[in-house]
């Protein structure tokens, strides 16, 4: 953990930043009981009162402050709360915990942001790749990056549009995630005779327009549509959590298989 001192060697900006991560571990920390009233943690909590400009206490910090200190040093960096949950790195291990042999094909998807949510969903559930149209927001736009958080250099990746794509997975199990499907509960997802997960690709299309015909029809010729049942008023979720909700629901079903 750094140390006070060499924060005090930093540009404020920096000094910021570096700040709301080590009280953001220190929350987190917090939470599961695994917190040390350490001198590293009550020099910080110094540093920050002396930053923050708060009356001076050379106590250990409390749970109360330090919510109070993320806030305003958010609010000095012009950042929110949700800006800064993009910010940060995301966990990783060395290698997945599990493997599946999983792939997603995002036709004519609009919205960067969404694309780089798929991305961070299939990656954190050990899936195998995705493949992007050509009208796709690729993983090199910012705003991908931003919401992807480092995944699009874990996961593979191409981009086909989909009549080439066709061709290379036309003999696999194809089905499209769409209204008016199968229920997501009641769906059997690609196996093989032992019960095990074939690999497989889902469709996933547009946000306002959904899948084309063309991919309808390649869905439907081969292990059809699934849907995620709603019950409210909306009858629409954003795609990037329609595509979360199908990749736990598809996973789940097979975690016991996959080592």
């Amino acid at each position: 953990m750094i140390t006070a001192r060499k924060l005090s060697l930093l540009s404020p900006g920096v000094q910021k930043r570096k700040l709301v991560a080590l009280w953001s571990e220190w929350q987190r920390l917090n939470e599961t009981r695994q917190t040390e009233e350490s001198e590293s943690y009550r020099d910080l909590a110094i540093f920050t009162r002396s930053l923050l400009r708060a009356p001076f206490d050379n106590q250990p910090p409390t749970a109360h402050e330090v919510r109070i200190w993320r806030r305003a040093l958010l609010d000095n960096l012009g950042l929110s709360e949700a800006d800064w949950d993009l910010q940060a790195p995301p966990d990783r291990r060395d290698t997945p915990l599990k493997s599946f042999p999983f792939t997603a094909f995002l036709e004519d998807l609009r919205s960067s942001f969404n694309v780089g949510s798929i991305f961070r969903t299939a990656e954190a559930y050990g899936w195998q790749r995705l493949v992007l149209s050509s009208t796709t927001p690729s993983p090199s736009h910012p705003r991908t990056q931003r919401s992807a958080m480092g995944t699009q250099e874990l996961l593979a990746w191409s981009q086909n549009d989909l009549a080439t794509f066709q061709a290379i997975w036309d003999r696999q199990p194809v089905f499209a995630l769409e209204l008016g499907g199968t229920p997501v509960e009641d769906f059997k997802f690609p196996q093989d005779e032992t019960g095990a997960p074939l690999a497989a690709v889902v469709l996933v299309g547009n946000e306002e327009l959904g899948l084309s015909q063309e991919a309808l029809a390649w869905a439907d010729a081969s292990w059809g549509r699934v849907s995620l049942p709603l019950y409210g008023r909306k009858a629409s979720l954003n795609v990037g959590v329609a595509f979360g909700v199908l990749a736990s629901c598809w996973t789940a079903r097979f975690a016991g298989w996959v080592s």
